[in-house]
C-alpha cells in the first residue's frame, strides 16, 4: 500500500536511485549544499577535496531524559555496521509520530511520513527525482490517517499536539544537526 502511493507519484526506485548516483559522494545534504554554491562560482568537490566529512555537524548532546540515550548512540556507534546518527534520528522521529498519532503499532509508513516531512535530504532526492514533496505527503497522510477510536483520544492528541509537535521537531534537529524541511506538516499528520 505505501509502495502505491510512492509510485503513483513518480517516487520510484530507478528514480531515487538515479538522485541518489547524482548525490555521490556527498550524499543528498552536499548535494543540496553544491546546487546552492554553485551559481556563486563556488565548487563544493575541489575545495572539500577528499574531507568530506568536514559536511557533517556533531550531534547535539543528549538530554539527561531519557535515561540511556548516550548509551544507546554509543551501542550504534559500534554496530556492524554502525548505524548513523541520521538513521537514528529518523526511526526515533517515526516512532515518536507514531506515539503522538495513538497508534498501537510503530509501521513503515510512519517512516515514509517523518522523513518526506522532516528530512532536507530526503526532500533533496524527491526534488531531483521530479515528485512533488507536499502532494506526496497529502497522500500519504490521506492514505494512512491516524486511528479514530474514541472521543477522549482524539481529545488528548488535539490537546498534546504543541508540545508533541515541538518535541519531535527539536529532537530531530538536536540529533541531525541540521533543520528540518517543513515544520507545517507535522500537526496535520498527528491530528489528521
Amino acid at each position: 500500500m505505501l509502495s502505491d502511493v510512492l509510485h503513483r507519484h513518480g517516487a520510484t526506485t530507478s528514480a531515487i536511485l538515479n538522485a541518489a548516483h547524482l548525490a555521490a559522494p556527498l550524499g543528498a545534504g552536499g548535494a543540496a549544499d553544491r546546487a546552492v554554491l554553485a551559481p556563486l562560482g563556488v565548487d563544493l568537490d575541489r575545495l572539500l577535496g577528499p574531507a568530506t566529512a568536514t559536511l557533517d555537524h556533531p550531534a547535539g548532546r543528549e538530554p539527561l531524559l531519557p535515561l540511556g540515550a548516550a548509551k544507546a548512540r554509543r551501542h550504534c556507534a559500534r554496530l556492524t555496521p554502525p548505524l548513523g546518527l541520521d538513521a537514528q534520528a529518523a526511526y526515533e522521529a517515526a516512532l515518536r509520530l507514531a506515539l503522538a498519532r495513538r497508534e498501537r503499532e510503530h509501521r513503515p509508513e510512519h517512516l515514509a511520513l517523518a522523513l518526506i516531512a522532516l528530512d532536507p535530504g530526503v526532500a533533496w532526492v524527491l526534488k531531483t527525482a521530479n515528485v512533488d514533496r507536499d502532494a506526496l505527503l497529502a497522500d500519504l497522510a490521506a492514505t494512512f490517517p491516524p486511528p479514530r477510536r474514541n472521543p477522549l483520544l482524539t481529545a488528548e492528541r488535539r490537546l498534546a499536539l504543541p508540545s508533541r509537535h515541538r518535541d519531535l521537531v527539536r529532537r530531530y534537529q538536536r540529533t541531525t544537526g541540521r533543520a528540518v524541511t517543513s515544520t507545517d506538516a507535522l500537526p496535520a499528520l498527528i491530528r489528521g
